[in-house]
């Protein structure tokens, strides 16, 4: 069976690829916009976005509006079934979108400054996206246009496309705090992304800076029609929320990684979930309800602390009271346990020789029944 790839914003026009159907098209409602419209999105094995302009996620290509200011008024007035509500179920794609994921579909962003306009309500070209975190990464990551074509690669599978912005040039690049679900694999000579691979709910995901010429697009198609479809990552595991200390981040980074190497897919961390603009009281509390274990890495910092406090007070009365929590006890040093967790088993971090054994025993008590 061919390989279904759909480019949304993007037009191919090199040779055909063997095995591959490519279909240049836009998000629009099918109803409205049979012609442009691509079809449901799970359909789709490979998707590429890139929300240049409305007109450019909504019909697929660049329109005689794509660079006006009020280019949203400007589509309903020339047609009035462009009316963006019309046209363009966002929430329908959304959905589309997600179920695409869950089955394997690859996505790759092409990053794009915004465009705000006021129209009957705010709207953004990261609506293009369909994706509220790809949309929260990008507004906490600082944008910077520039002409070059110089770049860092590192090993990932666009490197093709990469290796060919070096002569045709690269013009968007970004800066982003290190987070544990971001891992850059292109490089502006002074450390900006030019490109990233995202972990958002246990997918992979790509951002990428756009392609500058018909010879780097082609590249581009060429490296995401090479993507393998992602197999289904159901865990053996259950997932756990690792309370800790800020001091104690180096050890709960390590783990976490550890447990994800084991097949421990959700691994609830602060610093890798939170995003800008999110409440941190209504996450950390959304991360406890949504795992049935409750990591507390204890030592002389996270005891002290008011924050881990909480956290494990508001753990045990769940334990308690529901008996849909478990705690856990991870003894990073020897320490005063708090009396609720005197008569529990702990698994012992406290030195690197048992640092092994300690992660097969809280691993045998993640394993789902």
């Amino acid at each position: 069976m061919n390989k279904r790839v759909l480019l949304v914003g993007i037009q191919y026009h090199g040779q055909g690829i063997e095995g591959v159907v490519i279909e240049n098209r836009g998000l629009a409602n099918q109803e409205i916009g049979q012609l442009y419209a691509a079809a449901a999105l799970f359909e789709y094995d490979v998707i590429v976005i890139y929300p240049k302009s409305y007109s450019h996620f909504i019909f697929g290509y660049e329109t005689k509006h794509s660079n006006s200011r009020t280019e949203l008024y400007d589509l309903k007035r020339d047609n009035n079934y462009h009316d963006f509500d019309s046209i363009f179920w966002y929430h329908e794609r959304v959905s589309e979108l997600q179920v695409a994921v869950q089955h394997g579909t690859r996505v790759i962003w092409l990053l794009t400054p915004d465009k705000l306009e006021n129209f009957f309500g705010k709207r953004s070209l990261y609506m293009g996206y369909l994706n509220r975190l790809a949309d929260q990464y990008i507004r906490s990551c600082t944008l910077y246009i520039k002409s070059a074509s110089k770049l860092e690669i590192m090993e990932s599978k666009f490197e093709s496309y990469f290796s060919q912005l070096r002569n045709d040039g690269w013009n968007l690049c970004w800066y982003s705090a290190p987070q544990d679900n971001v891992k850059p694999i292109a490089t502006s000579p002074e450390g900006f992304n030019l490109g990233v691979e995202l972990i958002f709910d246990h997918r992979k995901y790509w951002m990428l800076t756009p392609p500058t010429s018909q010879t780097s697009i082609e590249k581009l198609v060429a490296d995401a029609c090479n993507l393998a479809k992602e197999t289904d990552k159901t865990s053996k595991y259950h997932g756990i929320f690792l309370s800790h200390s800020s001091a104690d981040k180096p050890f709960v980074r390590r783990l976490k990684e550890t447990l994800h190497e084991k097949g421990v897919h959700q691994v609830w961390v602060d610093e890798a979930e939170i995003l800008v603009g999110d409440s941190l009281i209504h996450k950390i509390e959304e991360g406890i309800k949504k795992t049935k274990y409750f990591g507390i890495v204890l030592s002389k910092n996270s005891i002290s602390s008011r924050w881990v406090q909480n956290e494990l007070e508001q753990a045990m009365m769940m334990e308690i009271n529901h008996n849909n929590i478990k705690v856990l006890p991870l003894l990073l040093e020897k320490c005063e346990l708090p009396a609720f967790l005197q008569a529990k088993r702990y698994a012992d971090f406290t030195s690197e020789e048992l640092y092994e054994q300690s992660v097969q025993e809280l691993l045998r008590r993640l394993e789902k029944d």
